[in-house]
């Protein structure tokens, strides 16, 4: 394994978090890679190269600076992994207190590159997985070779799936924190714990997919799983969660539209309802399908004037909220039937539409329900 350079400063780093000493990491090579003084970087240490070829430590003596290139007066420690030396690092001062601080650096040092190393493994195994499930889920005609790489990986793609689109949200429009969706994927394994059955993969910033198995999930049991997690997510990260959920897929080979429906779930604007199923929420999925500016010519094309008076849009959102029930309406509204009926009287004549038209209603709510999004945003 080749000593990588910001794993090595990030010893440095480590390091002079608790000691005042200068420390410096060299490669195989005897060249410094990382430094507390950054003007040595990039220079040939004499006495890192002898402990990397002897694989022994060295105290450096102030003699041992006049026979050696590249030197300060201090003590160099051979770094180790996996049995094998892959360069060393160096504590620079007096002979007893680099030999007091030597022993435990040496341990810190190849412990953070043991850590590394397995992150950087980790990382590479996700990116694997999560390209073969773009692919999978990006595919019309699931091929014998995709087929083969999921035997590999040693997922089960006979079984029938739901597609679950996970995102995170917080209250403040800031960025997650550097290895919050590490974590949070670890929090979601928890839930679902069977990587053979349920596939698990990152899907873009603050967003995951989740493969169900159908046959280790009942419609109700996964909707219960989902909202424990949301559960743990809060209580460990403040963080919100949302889901979108497929229908179940019983064909894996037709997952792309499994992940469709996922898409169009999570797109539902719906902040009570946290976690949606596709079939559930129609009128919802298909409101969520217009582009931007189609939803802004709908709001234009039926509300037209209304967009200013303030007083008629809540009128107009109590009237369907209370299923066009003029008493109801009034009521809730605290206002006498007689300026309910101007309120409507004036909704009419500023929108162009007629409250007694199927096709003016229709358009009214979508507007109103675009509006409404837009408001929240």
């Amino acid at each position: 394994m080749r000593l990588l350079t910001h794993v090595a400063q990030r010893i440095v780093n480590e390091v002079n978090q608790v000691l005042s000493e200068e420390v410096i990491v060299m490669n195989r090579e005897g060249t410094i890679i990382a430094a507390s003084d950054r003007s040595r970087i990039g220079s040939f240490h004499q006495g890192g190269k002898e402990v990397i070829m002897t694989e022994q430590k060295l105290l450096i003596t102030e003699k041992e600076t006049e026979r050696l290139q590249g030197v300060k007066v201090g003590l160099n420690l051979p770094i180790r992994f996996q049995q094998k030396v892959i360069g060393a690092v160096g504590i620079t001062g007096s002979k007893s207190g680099a030999a007091l601080h030597g022993e435990l650096i040496q341990r810190l040092t190849e412990l953070i590159i043991e850590e590394a190393y397995a992150a950087e493994k980790l990382d590479s195994e996700l990116r694997g997985l999560e390209t073969f499930v773009y692919e999978w889920l990006h595919t019309e005609t699931v091929t014998a070779e995709l087929q083969d790489r999921g035997y590999i990986l040693g997922i089960e793609m006979s079984e029938a799936r739901y597609c679950v689109l996970l995102q995170l949200w917080q209250q403040q429009e800031e960025a997650l924190e550097p290895g919050v969706e590490i974590d949070v994927l670890e929090t979601i394994r928890s839930v679902f714990p069977n990587e053979q059955k349920d596939v698990l993969v990152r899907w873009g910033r603050g967003r995951f997919a989740l493969l169900a198995s159908a046959k280790q999930h009942s419609r109700h049991g996964l909707a219960q799983e989902l909202v424990t997690l949301a559960r743990k997510i809060k209580e460990k990260y403040y963080l919100g969660l949302r889901a979108g959920i497929s229908r179940q897929q019983p064909d894996p080979l037709q997952m792309n539209l499994a992940y469709r429906e996922a898409q169009q779930a999570l797109a539902v604007k719906k902040a009570e309802e946290p976690i949606i199923f596709y079939d559930t929420f129609i009128l919802e999925v298909v409101l969520a399908e217009a582009k931007p500016e189609t939803r802004q010519h709908i709001i234009d094309k039926a509300l037209g004037q209304l967009q200013e008076e303030t007083e008629l849009i809540e009128t107009l959102q109590a009237y369907f909220a209370h299923q066009l029930s003029i008493k109801e309406t009034a009521t809730a509204l605290h206002i006498h039937i007689n300026t309910l009926h101007y309120r409507l009287k004036r909704i009419q004549e500023l929108s162009g539409c007629q409250l007694k038209e199927t096709k003016d209603l229709v358009a009214l709510f979508i507007a109103l329900w675009y509006y409404k999004e837009q408001s929240i945003r």
